[in-house]
């Protein structure tokens, strides 16, 4: 008796992996990483990186010995003041150039007078300068920050502060800094994770603010508390990530980067430490988001922010730099690592004089020059109009955007809510949906549909009120004819309709009197319904309930994701029932379940045509449904079970949770097997290549 179970259970289980076969190349299409494409390319709403005209072209690389003053070592900062005077901090010969605009030198510096003595800096890192000229270094190296005014001569230096914030052995070595306008000071010290030093205008620390949130490792945290005081003492401390750089824009607000390798790698800080920072776009703020394993996500070191909340960083792992605006959508992409013009060794500051950019190379000890193209500069003014209320004239420049870069979902957004304010709701309903903005296509949606309806209405209650009157007429004459029409019996559906109103009754009609053939074809046509039902629903559900990416669709996966959990549920129920005196055979296990998930059907359908005409506020109304449809569908298959196998209620949910069990297992038993699969065809393939190059 039990080898025979165990001989048809391997039977099912086969059936069940051969249907499964096809599926084992699923997902195997092209990956599209960032790194496949250009160096200009941008993200879409599904995250996809997609082909984008080039917003900066390299216009020229600039050295020391082009600027007159030898070759730069080991560089680690630039800075552009109001005046456009561009300060380079260059490091390793422990000086700092400056030169105006077009790199042509103003004065050098490498010292100071200090109490009638000169005092030189070593190794400084981080420079900043003021709009009236004064000029604030991080002298690493000294564990100092030196305070030059307009003519450098020396008005403060900040040594290692004292305070019961800091530990006994701390060691002060400023990096990066940023001065407000009430010349309080914010500096980025190495080896301090509880954020930013702030100083106040005489340079006394007062605390630190913005420090990172702890990363807690679960695995390492379930450790520490199964240790003893020992061994936690020499496990991996919970510390916040250090940040790697900062900028301060013309409020006073700081923006900070680190290399948390988050949602919250870019942040903007109030005068309290908290983030400000709006992340309304597609992607969060943190470079690439499509990378090879391998290298891992970007690493971002710098940032600047221009006028209208526009900021830029700079991803150190690509050499890349990604610019977004105030509600943190991704505008443009440039740059690279290579040796082409344009392209970076080793990346290490980024700084802009007007819309160019200017990007600092550590190893090569040069500045390479960017500027705007000609979509550049239309879109960069498009953002700035915007952002300064002119409407008119962004809806213009976006206009002008989209007919360069197709791609660019945001200007549709633009020039949807100027289409919004003037108060042409379709166009905008037009638009907000080729921008996948579905806050604003909501408002702009409503006030449309409301716009329709008046229009509407009286046309739409005289049918109504025909249709009432004529009711009687249509009932003798075309509803009796259409009943004489058979191509199927009636019973075909009939019967799922008793039975998911009448269940008790009906099941134990199926299982007792109906014909097993007829059950077989109903359910048949049950999963093929539930199966175009899913591919109606994955295509034509209304906009705002309906986040499937449309360039993913496949029909046979709709069909796999129905009948393939049937088929799972089936085998897995058939083959412990059997073991617990359960009565029903697989194909009434079978016909029970499709049975139960005629609710899917009969509220699916008719909610994809109401989701088209529901406001987001009123997509609840969708989610309630079906919901509701799924708690039916379970109740059902509860009843069915318990009528099928005649168990008691409690041995019923008892089997169905150890239903859910198997197929868990069952489930990981196809992964094993198709892993497996997919190894042997690699290890085939690398051998075929072998041999192909070889010979």
């Amino acid at each position: 008796m039990i080898e025979s179970l165990v001989r048809r259970f391997k039977f099912k289980l086969c059936i069940v992996l051969i249907i499964l076969l096809p599926c084992i190349f699923a997902g195997y299409g092209n990956i599209v990483y960032a790194v496949d494409y250009a160096p200009s390319y941008n993200y879409s709403y599904w995250n996809d990186a997609v082909a984008a005209p080039a917003a900066y072209k390299a216009a020229a690389i600039m050295d020391g010995k082009q600027i007159g003053v030898g070759g730069l070592t080991e560089p680690n900062d630039i800075f552009v003041s109001n005046n456009n005077q561009v300060y380079i901090l260059d490091s390793g010969n422990n000086r700092v150039i400056v030169t105006d605009s077009s790199f042509k030198l103003i004065d050098i510096f490498d010292s100071f007078s200090n109490n009638g003595e000169t005092d030189k800096f070593s190794k400084p890192q981080g420079i900043f300068v003021t709009g009236e000229g004064h000029v604030y270094i991080a002298d690493t190296e000294n564990q100092r920050i030196v305070h030059l005014d307009q003519n450098n001569e020396l008005v403060k230096i900040i040594d290692s502060p004292e305070s019961d914030l800091l530990s006994e052995n701390f060691e002060f070595k400023p990096a990066k800094l940023v001065v407000d306008n009430a010349e309080r000071i914010y500096a980025m010290a190495l080896g301090v994770f509880d954020g930013f030093m702030e100083f106040s205008a005489d340079g006394i620390f007062t605390t630190f603010i913005g420090a990172n949130k702890v990363k807690v490792d679960p695995i390492e945290y379930i450790w520490k508390i199964l240790s003893t005081r020992e061994q936690r003492a020499r496990l991996v401390q919970f510390i916040p990530t250090e940040f790697s750089n900062l900028d301060i824009d013309e409020d006073g607000f700081i923006y900070a980067v680190s290399m948390e390798q988050t949602n919250e790698d870019v942040k903007k800080l109030n005068a309290q430490g908290i983030d400000i920072l709006r992340r309304d776009g597609y992607i969060p703020p943190r470079g690439d988001i499509r990378y090879n394993y391998e290298e891992g996500p970007s690493r971002l070191i710098d940032i600047i922010v221009a006028d209208s909340e526009i900021y830029s960083v700079l991803d150190a792992k690509r050499g890349r730099i990604f610019t977004y605006n105030g509600d943190g959508y991704l505008l443009y992409v440039f740059g690279g690592l290579g040796n082409r013009l344009g392209e970076f060794h080793t990346p290490i500051a980024i700084e802009r004089i007007g819309d160019n950019f200017l990007v600092l190379d550590k190893m090569l000890g040069e500045i390479t020059v960017f500027e705007p193209t000609e979509y550049g500069l239309i879109l960069n003014e498009a953002i700035r109009s915007y952002y300064h209320g002119d409407e008119e004239k962004a809806t213009e420049l976006f206009n002008r955007v989209v007919n360069m870069n197709a791609n660019f979902e945001y200007a549709y957004g633009g020039i949807g809510k100027a289409f919004l304010r003037s108060g042409n709701y379709e166009m905008a309903v037009k638009y907000f949906k080729e921008s996948i903005d579905r806050k604003n296509y909501s408002k702009a949606f409503i006030l449309f549909r409301r716009e329709n309806m008046r229009e509407i209405f009286p046309v739409l209650m005289t049918v109504i009120c025909l249709l009432a009157v004529c009711f009687p007429l249509i009932r003798k004459f075309l509803i009796s004819r259409i009943r004489r029409i058979t191509f199927f019996k009636k019973d075909v559906i009939k019967y799922p309709l008793r039975l998911i109103l009448h269940p008790f009754d009906e099941y134990w009609e199926l299982k007792y009197r109906r014909e097993k053939k007829t059950n077989l074809i109903i359910s048949f046509v049950i999963l093929a319904l539930l199966s175009l039902t899913r591919m109606l629903q994955e295509q034509y559900n209304g906009f705002l309930v309906n986040y499937n990416n449309p360039k993913e669709f496949n029909s046979l996966l709709q069909i796999v994701y129905v009948v393939l959990p049937v088929l799972f549920w089936s085998v897995a129920n058939w083959s412990l029932t059997t073991l617990i005196d359960g009565e029903g055979k697989f194909s009434e296990i079978f016909t029970s379940t499709c049975f139960a998930l005629t609710p899917l059907i009969l509220i699916g359908i008719p909610w994809i045509l109401l989701s088209n005409f529901i406001s987001a506020e009123e997509a609840s109304f969708y989610y309630f449904m079906q919901s509701f449809a799924v708690l039916w569908c379970l109740y059902l298959l509860f009843v069915g079970n318990m009528t099928v196998h005649q168990f008691t209620p409690s041995k019923t949910v008892g089997s169905m949770i150890l239903t859910v069990g198997a197929i868990g297992f069952m489930a990981f038993l196809c992964l094993l097997f198709f892993n497996l699969i997919q190894q042997l065809l690699a290890f085939g393939f690398t051998i075929f290549r072998e041999i192909q190059l070889r010979f």
